[in-house]
């Protein structure tokens, strides 16, 4: 049997986001958060203890993470927090916001819309800008964002959380895999091409998912590797299997 693997999920996911994926070989394991909406820093000490518990019960020295959107930055603030006392093997990260989510450099503009509204419901243009916030707070909370959340403020470009993570030097006896995705569904198609300006998952920008000097000072002394793949990014614990075996592989 190799290490035991614990799935860790993105922002306001659970662990039903894996849908109880196994892999032959490993045992599974797949944390909730109790609060899904949290800043990253502070899911810290409950992944750590998840770890301690996983360990105890398998026996084994340490865990491979497989890590979702949100849930690489808590990985990888759990390794630069405990940077020579950690328990890891190998971090694969899919489609993390290293970098930031350009999307949520705009979490405060629905707030803004919906107080326009109530400020100016005499009128109907205020109330139609209202309704598009409203829209808009609906359909990013059905995919599992909040978007004035700890976490979502967390993942802006540029964040005080961002400044400081990508401020450390991370384990060198860790190996890292990136599983990159640029997706050509065509709504998300257009989120890269006049949001982004280059490749992404619709929701995560390619260069932010990477792992690079930008976000780690020792990056080069790191063992890194990348994979490609071509999913949106809330389908990607779902359907990333084959890309998760061969991240384990390497």
């Amino acid at each position: 049997m190799g290490y035991p693997v614990i799935y860790v999920h993105g922002i306001g996911a659970s662990a039903k986001a894996w849908k109880n994926f196994k892999i032959p070989d490993h045992a599974s394991f797949y944390i909730s958060f109790s609060n899904r909406f949290a800043n990253p820093a502070n899911q810290v000490p409950e992944l750590g203890k998840f770890i301690d518990n996983v360990l105890k019960q398998t026996k084994e020295e340490k865990v491979i993470l497989i890590c979702h959107s949100m849930g690489g930055l808590v990985a990888r603030q759990y390794l630069a927090d405990y940077k020579d006392s950690h328990k890891v093997e190998k971090l694969i990260l899919l489609s993390a916001p290293n970098l930031g989510s350009i999307g949520l450099f705009f979490n405060w503009l629905p707030l803004a819309l919906i107080i326009i509204g109530l400020f100016g419901y005499n009128y109907v243009w205020p109330l139609f800008f209202c309704l598009i916030a409203l829209v808009w707070e609906v359909s990013s909370f059905l995919r599992g964002v909040l978007l004035l959340s700890p976490a979502a403020w967390a993942m802006r470009p540029h964040s005080s959380f961002l400044k400081q993570l990508n401020s450390k030097n991370m384990p060198e006896n860790v190996k890292y895999v990136s599983v990159l995705s640029d997706t050509k569904d065509l709504p998300h198609w257009l989120v890269n091409l006049f949001l982004f300006r280059e490749k992404g998952d619709g929701a995560v920008p390619h260069s932010s998912q990477q792992l690079s000097l930008k976000s780690v000072p020792n990056f080069e002394k790191l063992d890194y590797s990348e994979i490609q793949i071509n999913l949106p990014h809330f389908v990607i614990p779902r359907q990333a299997e084959q890309a998760i075996l061969q991240a384990l592989a390497l």
